[in-house]
C-alpha cells in the first residue's frame, strides 16, 4: 500500500458523482413533450465559507459540500458532486448549474495546496505551490461548475446514462487574496428520452470464456449453474478468435462480450485462464496487452505511477458502452495505447469505467487448477449459510497502515467499518480482531501464527488492511514507524499451513500488488530490483490473492487485490483514512450489508460504481479503480444456496 496525502486531481473528469446529499432540495422531473424531459434541483450551501488555520495556510469549508477539489500542489477547495440517472439512449442532453447570491471575501493567508506524499517521501512535510495558480489573479477553478456523461449498470441492474454535475461554491484568486463564493446553485438537466425500452429478457446470465482444453473440467460448474437458475454458456477462446475481429486479442474478446450482452443480455463474465506457465512467460506483447503467453488475454491500462507502467485490468472487459451508446474501446484516439492517462508520449484517452457486465477471472495455468477451483465453488454453493456455522465469523486483520485515526490505527478502523456494514446482512456476525493494538492485551495480532490459526476455523469474510507485494501481506504495529516496525503478516510460503478445508471465506486484500497475477518463478527471481514484479528476487509461482483461491484443501473461495500499488490518504488524526483503495474495499462490504447484494461480482462492480458516484474521478482514482482485481466465480451466491 502506498501513501498519498490528499487525492490527486488530474485531467478530465470521467463519469462520476454522488448520491443524494444534505442541502439538496426541490428536485423535480417533468415531461415537456412526448419525449423531452427536464430535471431541476437546488443545491444549498452555508451563507459564507469558514476557515481554519494549519501550517501557515487556510483550510476552507462550506456546509453542504460533499468533498474537496484536490489537485496536486493546487488550492484545496470544497465542492459538491451529484450524479443523476436518465434512460440509456437519451439524446440532446443539456446541463447547467447557475450560482446564486454571489459574494466576495478578502483573506489574509493563502489557501493550502494539496500535498501528495508517496512512501518514498514519508518523512517530508513540505508544501509545494503550483505557481501557475498561486502566481495568478485568475479565479480557480475557472468556472462555477462542470458536468460529464457516462453509461453503466445501476443498482437495479438497469443500463442508464449517468449525468454528473460538479458545483464549485468557492473560487479563489491568489494574487488578489480574495475568494468568490455562492450560497446555492440551480441545477438544470434537459434531455430527450428514447422511444424504445431497454431489454429485460435474458437468454443467458453468464458466459464462461476459456481455452477449449479447460471445457471438460468446467462442464460440471456450467451444469450446476444452470440447475441453480444461473443460465450459463461456454465460449472457447479459439472460437472467439475465429469469429470476432479487433485491434488485438483483448479487443476481440471484448467484442464477443458486447455481442453476448446485446444478444443474450448477460450479467456475468467468467474468464478462466492465466499464464500458460508458472516457470516463465513473457507476459506483455504490447504496452497494452498480453496474449501469446496467456490462455485468456489480458489488457494493461496506461495509467502510470512510478514503477507501475500500467496495470492489469479485467474491468476493461465489462465496460462496453459510453454515454453516446457507442462501443467504448478505451482507446478513444485510436493510437493503440489503451486507457492512457498521463502516459508519457501518448495522448490521454476518454473512457468510461462504469461496467455493464460484471467480470472476474480465475487465472488458472493448468487443468488441475481448474479442477481445484471448480470443486471449491460446487462445494461452497451446495449448502447455504445455515449449514455453515463458521459463516457467522468475520476476520479483520490490520494495524497502522499510515497513521492513527480517532485514537485507532487506520487499518483497524477500516476493518471495524467493514464488519459493521457486513453485520447488516448477517445479524449474528462475530468479529475476530487480529489487530496490532492487541499486542499488549494478549489478544490476536497480525503475525503468521494468529492469522493462520484464525483462518483455519473458517469465516465468511476476511479483510486484510495494510501493505503488500505479490508474495506477502504485512502491517505496522500501532505504536510503530514505517518501514521499521512490521508485525510479521503472512506470505505465500505459509499457505500450506492454512487448513480450513471447506470453510472458505471471501478474502479482501488491501495492499500493494497482492493480486499481480502475471508473475512466474523465473520472472520474479530475475527481477531483483523489484521494479517489474515487485518481489525483489523472491521466486513465486502465484500471487498472494490468487494463491489463496487456487490453493487445494482450504484457502479462499474468492479474493480481491490490487494488481498495482494500493493508495490511501494519511494525515495523523485528522484525515479520514477511507479513501482511494480502502474506499473501494469498504464499498464491497457496503454493497453486501447496506445494499443487499448477494452475488460476488455484483458487489465488486457496484463498489466501483459507488466510488465513481461519490468522487470526482481523476488520474489516481482511475489508477485504483482499474487495478482492483477480482478472482472467483462472478455469479457466486454469497454463503451458498439453501436447500
Amino acid at each position: 500500500m502506498r501513501k498519498i496525502i490528499s487525492v490527486l486531481v488530474i485531467g478530465v473528469l470521467v463519469l462520476s458523482g454522488l448520491g443524494t446529499a444534505a442541502f439538496t432540495t426541490n428536485v423535480t422531473l417533468k415531461q415537456t413533450s412526448s419525449n423531452a424531459q427536464h430535471i431541476s434541483a437546488t443545491v444549498q450551501f452555508s451563507s459564507q465559507p469558514t476557515f481554519t488555520q494549519k501550517d501557515g495556510f487556510l483550510n476552507v469549508e462550506m456546509t453542504g459540500a460533499t468533498t474537496d477539489l484536490q489537485t496536486k500542489n493546487q488550492p484545496v477547495l470544497p465542492i459538491y458532486v451529484k450524479t443523476y440517472e436518465i434512460p440509456y439512449g437519451s439524446t440532446h442532453i443539456r446541463v447547467s448549474a447557475t450560482p446564486k447570491n454571489i459574494g466576495t471575501m478578502e483573506i489574509s493567508q493563502q489557501i493550502a495546496p494539496a500535498r501528495i506524499i508517496t512512501l518514498s517521501e514519508m518523512s517530508e512535510q513540505t508544501y509545494v505551490k503550483d505557481e501557475s495558480v498561486y502566481g495568478s489573479a485568475a479565479l480557480y477553478p475557472d468556472s462555477w461548475y462542470s458536468s460529464d456523461l457516462g453509461a453503466g449498470r445501476n443498482d437495479n441492474n438497469q443500463e442508464v446514462i449517468f449525468v454528473k454535475v460538479v458545483c464549485y461554491p468557492v473560487r479563489y484568486s491568489p494574487l488578489n487574496n480574495q475568494i468568490t463564493y455562492a450560497d446555492s446553485f440551480d441545477v438544470s438537466i434537459s434531455y430527450t428520452a428514447p422511444k424504445t425500452q431497454p431489454k429485460t429478457v435474458s437468454t443467458y446470465d453468464m458466459v464462461i470464456i476459456a481455452p477449449a482444453k479447460f471445457q471438460t473440467q468446467l462442464q460440471p460448474l456450467i451444469d450446476e449453474k444452470n440447475v441453480k437458475g444461473v443460465k450459463t454458456i461456454f465460449k472457447s477462446m479459439e472460437d472467439i478468435l475465429a469469429e470476432y475481429t479487433g485491434y488485438d486479442q483483448p479487443e476481440q474478446v471484448k467484442y464477443f462480450i458486447k455481442y453476448a450482452y446485446d444478444t443474450w443480455n448477460i450479467t456475468y463474465v467468467l474468464l478462466v485462464g492465466g499464464l500458460k506457465s508458472h516457470i516463465y512467460a513473457k507476459d506483455k506483447d504490447t504496452i497494452s496487452a498480453g496474449w501469446k503467453a496467456w490462455w485468456v488475454p489480458v489488457r494493461y491500462v496506461s495509467i502510470p505511477l512510478d514503477d507501475d507502467e500500467g496495470c492489469l485490468c479485467d474491468l476493461y472487459y465489462g465496460c462496453l458502452y459510453n454515454a453516446t451508446a457507442r462501443f467504448d474501446s478505451w482507446d478513444s484516439n485510436g493510437d493503440g495505447v489503451y486507457a492512457a492517462w498521463d502516459e508519457p508520449g501518448a495522448a490521454n484517452d476518454v473512457f468510461d469505467m462504469n461496467p455493464e457486465v460484471y467480470v472476474s477471472r480465475l487465472p488458472c495455468t493448468t487443468v488441475s487448477e481448474v479442477n481445484v477451483v471448480v470443486n471449491k465453488i460446487l462445494t461452497y454453493e451446495s449448502t447455504g449459510p445455515a449449514a455453515k456455522p463458521w459463516y457467522k465469523t468475520f476476520i479483520g486483520i490490520g494495524g497502522k497502515t499510515y497513521a492513527n485515526y480517532s485514537g485507532e490505527p487506520d487499518g483497524e478502523y477500516i476493518c471495524d467499518l467493514a464488519y459493521n456494514y457486513t453485520k447488516n446482512a448477517i445479524p449474528d456476525l462475530q468479529l475476530v480482531k487480529i489487530y496490532s493494538s492487541n499486542r499488549d492485551t494478549g489478544g490476536l495480532v497480525p503475525i503468521p501464527k494468529d492469522i493462520i490459526k484464525s483462518m483455519n476455523k473458517g469465516a465468511s469474510f476476511v479483510l486484510f488492511e495494510g501493505h503488500g507485494n505479490p508474495f506477502a501481506w504485512n502491517t505496522i504495529w500501532f505504536d510503530g514507524t514505517y518501514p521499521v516496525n512490521w508485525t510479521g503478516g503472512v506470505n505465500v510460503y505459509l499457505f500450506p499451513f492454512i487448513s480450513n478445508h471447506d470453510k472458505l471465506p471471501i478474502v479482501v486484500v488491501g495492499g500493494c500488488h497482492n493480486a499481480l497475477y502475471n508473475i512466474t518463478i523465473l520472472g520474479t527471481l530475475k527481477d531483483t530490483a523489484g521494479t517489474r514484479y515487485f518481489c525483489y528476487g523472491v521466486p513465486i509461482p502465484v500471487c498472494f490473492s490468487w494463491g489463496l483461491v487456487v490453493k487445494p484443501r482450504g484457502g479462499a473461495i474468492a479474493s480481491t487485490g490490487c494488481t498495482g500499488y494500493g493508495l490511501g490518504d494519511e494525515d495523523e488524526g485528522t484525515v479520514d483514512p477511507v479513501s482511494l483503495s480502502s474506499a473501494l474495499e469498504l464499498n464491497f462490504f457496503w454493497q453486501i450489508g447496506n445494499n443487499s447484494v448477494t452475488n460476488l461480482a455484483k458487489a465488486h462492480s457496484q463498489a466501483i460504481t459507488k466510488y465513481i458516484n461519490e468522487h470526482a474521478i481523476h488520474q489516481l482514482d482511475a489508477f485504483c479503480i482499474t487495478n482492483w482485481a477480482l478472482f472467483g466465480d462472478p455469479s457466486l451466491k454469497l454463503g451458498g444456496y439453501s436447500s
